[in-house]
């Protein structure tokens, strides 16, 4: 009899909050909230098996609040784990995992595995696709049960299981939890080019910091060129991204505005300092990938258009089309320690420019070079060189200065597996070649590069990036 109240008062509830929705749709909602509560009665008399009204409801609500990827209900129990999210100290195994994660997915991918982090140490690598956590299986949880899972105390195990090949067998790893570093910037000097390269990796309280930093070291040293690489940046702190563009915007300059459904501005962020006095000619490229999303996108988004528009300087960006996440969730506490996730309003870049479900167009697209297997790697190591043939030949100064080789499983520090990374970067590596490109255009074709659209026509005009090699057959 409780749970039956219990059900009517809910009734009740959502009847008098509907005299704030228009009349008709009021009437529409209460006789479907009368059909609900038609169907939970008669589930409660005369259904075979004892109702758990709590779980029954939670689902009933989740269905409904799900209107898109973004909006959700979150329960006493998920809005505990959000709360503990937002403050204080937790700890995980260090991976990155794409925001847009669906309940039915077979797998959820690692995108970036945190440098020097749990994982890294246990040898997980980005692009193992994760199927199992523990004993539960990935499909039927959504990204925030996911983070669940793979959060828990210092010093307590969580097993992954994963799939590396596209046809070989699971992997099965074993995490230590960890306190995860915040590693959100690295930046890294490439000599040979006189270029230095800053990653962000998600905005912190420390990003524009160290964006000032590296663009002041630049400036001072004369450099040729900046690279900002902003692929996997899935957002961080909003206002962190609007004083990065305060570096290289005019102060007061738009940034990013939000509109509620009918079109209302309801909230605008523009630059709130004097940018940095970049000298002229000095090439910044922002890379971006399908997984920088939000405050990332906004970021390069704005920093283009007003580069576009207003010429605020040879800011070019480079990579893949962004993920598109353009707008804005709230989270509003409800009845029963409970809240809804709820997307408000879009984000609108300078000039009523939209990111939702299109993300930003780099002005240079470059597709991803998709990296040997490792079935491929071992064939290459033992069949397709003469030293991984059986008996081979070796010279005498090889077989006297013979050095010892990395013992198998021993590890490499992540510094120096960064650097290694960075140096077979495929998008690092098309970014330098454009700065040196814009740098040689600029000494020996300088009217052809005053302004950032001559600059781009010029760097398009002779620079190719994954072109179809036209040929035709001759006959001799």
């Amino acid at each position: 009899m409780k749970k039956i109240f219990f059900i009517f008062l809910f009734l009740s509830f959502c009847t008098e909050n509907s005299a704030k929705i228009d009349e008709k749709k009021a009437f529409h909602y209460d006789t479907w909230l009368r059909t609900m509560g038609e169907i939970i009665n008669i589930f409660e008399v005369r259904y075979y098996n004892e109702i758990d009204v709590d779980e029954t409801m939670s689902r009933a609500i989740k269905g409904f609040a799900e209107q898109d990827p973004h909006s959700s209900f979150l329960d006493k129990k998920e809005c505990k784990k959000l709360q503990e999210k937002m403050g204080g100290e937790f700890f995980g195994i260090g991976v990155v995992l794409p925001g847009d994660t669906k309940k039915d997915e077979e797998f959820i991918p690692i995108i970036e595995v945190v440098p020097g982090g749990p994982s890294d140490k246990a040898g997980v690598r980005p692009g193992d696709k994760i199927i199992q956590i523990d004993n539960d299986i990935v499909k039927g949880l959504d990204i925030d049960e996911i983070m669940s899972h793979l959060k828990g105390e210092k010093n307590t195990k969580v097993t992954l299981k994963v799939m590396r090949e596209k046809n070989g067998e699971p992997i099965t790893i074993e995490i230590m939890r960890d306190k995860i570093k915040d590693e959100t910037a690295l930046m890294y000097y490439f000599p040979e080019h006189k270029v230095y390269y800053l990653l962000l990796s998600i905005f912190s309280e420390k990003s524009a910091k160290n964006v000032q930093k590296i663009l002041e070291q630049a400036i001072k040293d004369k450099s040729n060129g900046i690279i900002i690489d902003l692929r996997n940046n899935t957002g961080g702190l909003f206002d962190s991204a609007i004083d990065i563009a305060s570096l290289f915007l005019p102060k007061g300059s738009d940034v990013v505005s939000t509109k509620d459904r009918s079109g209302k501005i309801t909230g605008e962020w523009k630059t709130t300092r004097s940018p940095l006095k970049i000298p002229p000619h000095l090439p910044i490229f922002f890379i971006v990938n399908n997984y920088t999303a939000s405050a990332g996108e906004i970021l390069a988004g704005t920093l283009q258009i007003h580069a576009e528009k207003k010429d605020t300087g040879f800011i070019f960006i480079l990579g893949n089309e962004t993920f598109g996440k353009g707008s804005v969730q709230e989270v509003i506490p409800v009845n029963n320690d409970s809240a809804i996730k709820l997307t408000t309003a879009l984000y609108f870049l300078p000039f009523n420019t939209s990111i939702q479900g299109k993300g930003v167009t780099p002005d240079f697209v470059i597709e991803y070079r998709t990296p040997p297997t490792e079935t491929m790697r071992w064939v290459t190591l033992n069949y397709g060189k003469e030293k991984g043939l059986k008996g081979h030949i070796k010279p005498h100064d090889e077989k006297e200065n013979k050095k010892e080789d990395k013992k198998e499983g021993e590890t490499i520090p992540w510094k120096e597996k960064r650097l290694e990374i960075l140096s077979n970067d495929y998008f690092i590596q098309n970014a330098l070649n454009l700065i040196e490109l814009f740098n040689l255009g600029h000494h020996a074709f300088s009217s052809e590069l005053k302004s950032r659209e001559k600059a781009l026509k010029f760097l398009k005009g002779h620079y190719y990036i994954d072109t179809k090699i036209k040929a035709e057959e001759i006959k001799l």
